[in-house]
């Protein structure tokens, strides 16, 4: 195969995209004076002109309707959709492009765009208020010892709607209730995808204050007819209903439960099962446990299986829940059913006290690690098997889903713009669709140059394009090549053939690690005390064996390791605040054993001035520096000095800071566990007036001939870390 030179070209894109992302997120562009009409406008007529055959009475009455009305009336009706709530008092508005802007709700209200608060809206209306005026309505018809100013707003609106009738409240007229709310819903829908009644999201995309890039397609393209369209609808507002806690909606969709629509796409199939769980998790909680399995029995997905299973056998209909087990054993919906089903059954009907999980935890092998990655258990391991001469990446699901991702390129996309995650791998209906197509690409994974010269091809046309299946990281090539290559023969297309079939049941919980031994890779858990193993792990873990990889599950304990390389690193610098000031010189030791195995220092032009105060502090003046090189320039040097080494200091956040501040502004990631000299000598040590590195060397008779120059405070730090390191292992034993 070609050699992978142009990695580099698409690593600099990369991070010119990046910046160009975060760039153009979060600066506010000059808008022209009624951008808001013109966005309205180009969705709804963009809808209407491509997705018309989607819309039904209501929405086509909205769109003509809307576009009779006058120009300034249109603007109004837009300024109001742009807002949050659907109760408005059109006295606060505050636009002076829209003339008489009274009188142009007087029009809508003819129109029936808006209407009058009724006590339908009455809590609408309350919340609508800012707090000030809801105490004041509250003072105005209630006595003092009903509420006290000081309750939340929720629990002043429930005082208010208890104890106030509405029909006794004198409203302003200039108070409107927004009205075909569910018109205009339903047309965003078709746009979007998202349920929502105002064009929030959309101003803030157009103002730059999100970085949700704006779709190059319509989300009703997915939709054959207007009942397919409006039923994915149906269930997509009950989703927002539940995330907005609507409990009144809510409660009215359980209540009409045999009656919700049939799902006629994918789509709402899924958001109906979605919908089901979350009413039955509801009711659940609520201890309504009949209700919860009449809810759940709607659907055949495994988490609601799994809770008719487990809800069954706690009202005591265990002869039921010992049958189903066995079917789902028998044939299981996913590996997750089985999974479930098997552990379940064990411990409720074979007296087995402990689950499947906790016996592949008990039975796993323990690496003992140095404690120094306690908060790092997978970087841990990674340097473990690269002490021992092995090849090790980190993986988890990224690696996995970008080989998917560019391998199937062509049949995920297309010719079409890029998909957040296509329908077709959402309804399960890809492998189907594309069988001839994907087994052709599965079999050219057993010659594996060739597959890796399609996927640079398809990495380096299509690269930054906004999707979520790949993530254009910039190690991604390294760990596909790798994974590529190594992997058993057959092995990589058994897996990719189970992700394409069903991507939802396989997208994630791939194991933490790979390791390349002896050109063949394995696949590895990394689990520390306390962690468990999620039932989507376990299962991947049986399909990659079932492939032909090997696997296994690692248990992770902390010690103190007396051959563990550290690096102990000074930086002397123009002042305290990382990214604003700079490094003046960097000094470090590597040490190993209780011994300093080799030292690295250079002085570093900060490109700035040194003040007069660092300099009387350090002695390291502006013309010491005037020729020293930048930090660029050493930056190399200094990372291959540290290798996998722990980053050691006084005081070592620092320290760090100043290190992790020079790499980012070269572009350069900079990660490496840390341990702090201060903080352990004061943990180990106690009783010491002072911690400071001048105070402990004195304590200690540690040589510090040339305070605050780098090396030699490095080589301090050092030898408090033997003291820090001896007083550990004296603890462990």
């Amino acid at each position: 195969m070609p050699p992978l030179a142009s990695r580099q070209h698409i690593r600099t894109e990369q991070r010119r995209y990046r910046r160009a992302q975060d760039g153009r997120a979060w600066s506010i562009k000059d808008l022209p004076k009624y951008y808001y009409h013109r966005n309205f406008c180009d969705v709804l007529y963009g809808v209407e002109a491509s997705l018309g055959h989607l819309l039904g009475k209501p929405s086509l009455s909205f769109l003509s309707q809307f576009r009779n009305l006058p120009f300034p009336a249109q603007c109004a009706y837009v300024r109001m959709c742009g807002r949050k709530g659907v109760v408005f008092n059109v006295e606060k508005f505050d636009y002076p492009e829209i003339d008489a802007l009274s009188a142009q709700f007087e029009i809508l209200k003819a129109k029936g765009f808006v209407r009058s608060v009724g006590p339908a809206e009455y809590r609408s209306y309350l919340c609508s208020l800012t707090k000030p005026d809801l105490i004041l309505l509250l003072s105005d018809n209630l006595c003092d010892s009903v509420y006290k100013k000081s309750w939340k707003k929720d629990k002043l609106i429930d005082v208010a709607i208890d104890e106030i009738d509405f029909n006794c409240l004198a409203l302003p007229k200039t108070i409107w209730v927004q009205s075909r709310t569910h018109a205009l819903e339903y047309i965003l829908f078709l746009h979007s995808g998202q349920v929502e009644n105002n064009l929030q999201s959309l101003t803030l995309q157009e103002l730059g204050l999100i970085k949700t890039p704006k779709s190059e397609r319509k989300y009703g393209a997915r939709f054959d007819c207007h009942d397919s369209a409006k039923t994915a609808w149906f269930y997509a507002a009950g989703l927002r209903d539940f995330r907005q806690e609507n409990t009144k909606r809510l409660a009215e969709l359980t209540a009409s439960l045999e009656s919700w629509p049939e799902p006629l796409c994918p789509v709402s199939t899924g958001n109906r099962d979605k919908l089901l769980h979350k009413l039955g998790g509801l009711l659940e909680r609520r201890g309504d446990i009949s209700a919860a399995l009449r809810v759940y029995t709607q659907s055949d997905t495994s988490l609601c299986n799994e809770r008719v299973v487990r809800l069954r056998y706690k009202t005591g209909d265990k002869t039921w829940v010992k049958t189903r087990l066995e079917e789902m054993i028998e044939n299981p919906s996913s590996d997750d059913e089985h999974a479930f089903a098997e552990d379940f059954y064990a411990r409720k009907f074979k007296k087995k006290r402990t689950s499947v999980v906790t016996d592949i935890l008990r039975d796993a092998e323990t690496l003992q690690l140095d404690e120094a990655f306690r908060n790092q258990p997978e970087r841990a391991a990674m340097h473990y098997f690269r002490e021992q001469g092995m090849a090790c990446y980190r993986t988890e699901n990224v690696p996995w889903r970008n080989l998917f991702g560019l391998l199937f390129w062509d049949e995920l996309y297309g010719k079409t713009s890029p998909q957040d995650v296509p329908i077709a791998l959402k309804s399960g209906s890809f492998y189907s669709d594309n069988a001839n197509e994907i087994e052709g690409k599965l079999a050219d994974l057993d010659t594996p140059h060739l597959v890796m010269i399609q996927l640079l091809k398809t990495l380096t046309k299509h690269f930054g394009k906004h999707q979520k299946i790949v993530n254009w990281g910039s190690r991604s090539l390294d760990r596909l090549q790798a994974m590529v290559e190594s992997s058993p023969k057959g092995a990589l297309a058994h897996i990719l053939r189970l992700m394409a079939k069903d991507w939802r049941g396989t997208k994630d919980g791939f194991p933490d690690l790979m390791i390349i031994e002896d050109g063949i890779c394995r696949f590895v858990e990394i689990k520390a005390a306390g962690d468990v193993i999620r039932r989507n792990q376990l299962a991947r873990l049986r399909q990659l064996r079932t492939a032909g990889f090997r696997t296994e599950i690692l248990q992770v304990n902390w010690r103190v390791d007396p051959d563990q390389t550290y690096v102990v690193v000074d930086v002397e610098t123009t002042g305290g605040r990382p990214g604003l000031h700079r490094v003046t010189e960097i000094g470090a030791v590597k040490v190993r054993s209780g011994k300093i195995i080799d030292e690295w220092s250079s002085l570093i032009n900060p490109q700035r001035s040194i003040p007069a105060n660092i300099t009387r502090i350090t002695g390291i003046s502006q013309d010491m520096v005037a020729n020293a090189p930048v930090f660029a320039e050493v930056a190399k040097s200094f990372e291959a000095f540290m290798g996998d080494a722990i980053f050691a200091a006084h005081n070592v956040n620092f320290d760090y800071g100043f290190i992790n501040a020079e790499f980012q502004m070269i572009d350069k990631r900079f990660r490496h566990p840390k341990i702090c000299t201060c903080s352990s000598m004061r943990k180990l040590y106690p009783g010491h007036a002072s911690y400071s590195l001048k105070n402990l060397c004195r304590e200690f008779h540690i040589d510090l001939k040339s305070h605050h120059r780098a090396l030699c405070d490095a080589k301090a730090a050092a030898e408090l870390l033997f003291l820090v390191n001896e007083k550990r292992l004296e603890d462990e034993r």
